[in-house]
């Protein structure tokens, strides 16, 4: 049995479903909304200030420049002068902050946002919704140096600033990282005789402060070297024999006395050479070059050049009986070794000679071993008397030709 709704009972003084006609004549007013496209450049603008306690009557300079934002452009479309153009206000009334207003954009679904203010007229009932900019304030410290207020009534000019002061605030504005960095450090560097006096001519004169750095850094670093110092320390620096400079004939370039050493001449032996020779006997030597060439040496009668044959022979020994090393080096091996390769026939005094002379860590570099090569050549010079067939050496060396 199904049972019927009652209606709801209205209580005596209670509110109707039936709209009510109020007596006041605004009321039954209609607004009229209109949209105002071409407000201009100067639009209102919304002003967020984020963790900023900003004043009330703060004043701000706006400027106003042709935007270069692509995406608010194309997200501003029908925005005629708020797309075409960006807003900045700025604020230095504050005597340690800077306050400053722009349209930030994040890159995110944000930008695409619009802003608009109704302004309503009650008088006439109409509504006009108008498009805003939305601006975010920021407070910087003031880093610049407020620049000293002369007296208007001077009738000095003020001097312009130079070529390089312009470059260098341009720098310190629109400057890339490095090119600021550059210019702080010149600015740190700098001595200006700001504290200086001026001497009879007119000229600034620094402070003892300034003057005393300045006498300690000429003193310290000294005057700088000639050409021919600086050709003099290449030159030491090659790995060649010191030749001497002041030499008028090619004999007197190397002579066996630098090459060879005054102790090592005295100490080498050659009378076994001499009387073998003279007996028709022949003498065997590991050595092609040195073979080859000591009749000839001995019957010469030249003391110092057969010497310097003999200390050839040695040098060759000596480098023969060398261990590999890494990276193209070579190792001296022990001190019996040595003896042994050499024939028992140098001694303990000469063999430290060498090693002082061509490998003062036990180890023969790249330098070195060229330095040991130029030295066996010279030797060659002053002993085949600058006529040198360099097959016999190269042999005895194991180089290549092209080496």
């Amino acid at each position: 049995m199904s049972e019927k709704k009652r209606k709801r009972v209205i209580e005596e003084g209670g509110n109707t479903s039936k709209k009510l006609v109020s007596g006041d004549p605004t009321l039954e007013q209609s607004v009229k909304f209109s949209v105002v496209s071409g407000s201009g450049d100067w639009a209102p603008a919304i002003a967020v200030a984020p963790g900023l306690d900003l004043p009330t009557n703060f004043p701000l300079q706006a400027y106003t420049k042709t935007r270069t934002d692509t995406v608010s452009s194309s997200a501003s479309t029908g925005r005629s002068a708020l797309s075409e153009s960006e807003l900045l206000l700025h604020c230095y009334a504050h005597p340690k902050l800077d306050y400053t207003a722009r349209e930030e954009s994040s890159g995110g679904a944000d930008d695409l946002l619009r802003h608009y203010v109704g302004v309503y007229d009650p008088a006439t009932g109409d509504m006009q919704i108008v498009p805003v900019r939305k601006v975010t304030v920021r407070g910087t410290l003031r880093s610049t140096i407020v620049p000293e207020i002369h007296d208007d009534s001077s009738d000095e000019e003020k001097t312009p600033p130079s070529r390089f002061a312009a470059r260098t605030l341009l720098g310190e504005a629109f400057g890339t990282k490095k090119s600021q960095k550059a210019i702080r450090a010149l600015t740190e560097n700098a001595i200006a005789p700001k504290n200086s006096s001026q001497n009879s001519s007119g000229k600034s004169v620094l402070d003892p402060l300034a003057s005393a750095v300045i006498d300690s850094m000429s003193l310290i670093s000294g005057p700088a070297p000639t050409r021919e110092e600086l050709q003099a320390e290449i030159d030491e620096a090659k790995p060649r024999p010191k030749p001497n400079m002041e030499a008028q004939t090619p004999a007197e370039v190397y002579k066996i006395e630098d090459l060879v050493g005054e102790s090592a001449l005295q100490a080498l032996k050659v009378r076994d050479w001499q009387s073998a020779v003279e007996a028709n006997k022949d003498v065997q030597t590991s050595s092609k070059y040195v073979s080859r060439r000591l009749v000839k040496v001995v019957s010469s009668k030249n003391i110092m050049r057969l010497k310097a044959l003999r200390y050839l022979l040695l040098l060759l020994d000596w480098f023969s009986c060398l261990k590999p090393g890494m990276k193209g080096m070579k190792k001296l091996p022990q001190r019996e070794d040595i003896i042994k390769a050499v024939g028992g026939e140098i001694s303990g005094s000469m063999l430290e000679s060498l090693r002082k002379k061509f490998a003062p860590d036990g180890n023969m570099n790249k330098w070195t071993i060229d330095n040991f090569m130029t030295h066996v050549c010279a030797l060659t010079l002053t002993i085949d008397l600058y006529e040198v067939d360099i097959s016999d050496i190269r042999d005895d060396l194991r180089l290549e030709t092209k080496q």
